[in-house]
């Protein structure tokens, strides 16, 4: 069995020239995904492991064969692992995939996702400032900014020298657990999060995860734009395809990711507090249903006579 250095070193020679490849590097915290994803996508069993798992695919896309090579990197070896794979041969046919889980500590998912997207953002660029000369350097970051400025959200977009998928898994859960008000603002943030750090992102499930399929393959070989938005239903937007205007940012507040938080803590907050109303609500009906009228008018009764029997016991006394 070859070791993963080996792999590492070997990758890119076992791939014929003539076909289409691509490396994901699939990363985010434990238990959000990450190896079921990889198992829904090639069709294999992935078996948990530590540290670093490979696989690899061979798949159709658009007319064109493809190697696949995903690379599994485990929570805890996050920040270890991260941009191990990544090499001067193989940069321009690379990207990340942070996956989030969407049911999960729903009021922290932005700060989250926003802190990963900015450790992945500074070690690739320094992993690659130390693999690639200066001149190839400068000529990839002119070719990420010559994008950019074409987009009328220029100025608040900031650049990623390797593309990053953000996959927000679970998105059955999250559309059962939780209300409208929430996935909408939830939605929102973290459009606006992939918008500005030049992420695409997409939502899926073990149901249903062809839109992860779709986003991926458009990493290999982009052809037209993704940009499905709807906030009740799951989301795929492809680089540079949002917009500020569109995503429509909270109201007030010099910083959208705090007025974001704030808005979803607060929804989140009224929500259980309406379902602990309810329930009270709910407690005390049952109650009262203990007390119906044939019960109350029996304790009635029961209370008169009683009251008569000390009458006649008094009664007898004084005799």
């Amino acid at each position: 069995m070859n070791s993963l250095f080996t792999i590492l070193k070997d990758i890119q020679i076992n791939v014929p020239q003539s076909q289409l490849q691509h490396s994901f590097v699939l990363c985010g915290q434990t238990q959000v995904g990450k190896s079921t994803i990889v198992s829904k996508l090639t069709s294999q069993q992935i078996q948990d492991q530590a540290g670093l798992i490979y696989t690899q695919q061979k798949t159709n896309i658009i007319g064109y064969q493809a190697v696949l090579q995903y690379f599994e990197i485990s929570g805890q070896a996050f920040k270890q692992l991260l941009t191990l794979p990544l090499n001067k041969q193989s940069y321009q046919q690379y990207s990340y995939i942070l996956v989030i889980d969407l049911s999960d500590n729903p009021h922290e998912i932005l700060n989250t996702c926003n802190s990963e997207i900015r450790y992945i953002k500074e070690e690739t660029e320094k992993k690659l400032q130390q693999s690639i000369d200066v001149d190839t350097f400068k000529q990839l970051e002119l070719n990420i900014y010559d994008k950019i400025m074409m987009h009328h959200d220029k100025n608040r977009i900031i650049p990623s020298y390797v593309p990053i998928i953000i996959v927000g898994w679970k998105y059955d859960l999250f559309s059962k657990n939780l209300d409208q008000e929430s996935r909408k603002w939830i939605t929102r943030g973290l459009r606006y999060l992939a918008h500005t750090n030049n992420c695409s992102l997409v939502f899926g499930s073990n149901q249903d995860y062809q839109l992860v399929r779709q986003t991926l393959q458009y990493h290999v070989k982009p052809s037209a734009s993704i940009y499905q938005h709807d906030h009740l239903k799951q989301l795929c937007i492809t680089q540079l395809s949002d917009s500020i205007e569109n995503i429509n940012l909270p109201p007030s507040g010099s910083n959208p990711l705090d007025g974001f938080n704030k808005i979803i803590k607060d929804q989140i907050v009224a929500v259980v507090n309406n379902q602990k109303k309810k329930k009270q609500s709910k407690i005390t009906e049952e109650d009262w249903n203990n007390y119906k009228e044939e019960k109350i008018d029996r304790l009635i009764k029961q209370y008169e006579f009683q009251q008569k029997q000390t009458t006649k016991q008094e009664e007898s006394v004084l005799i």
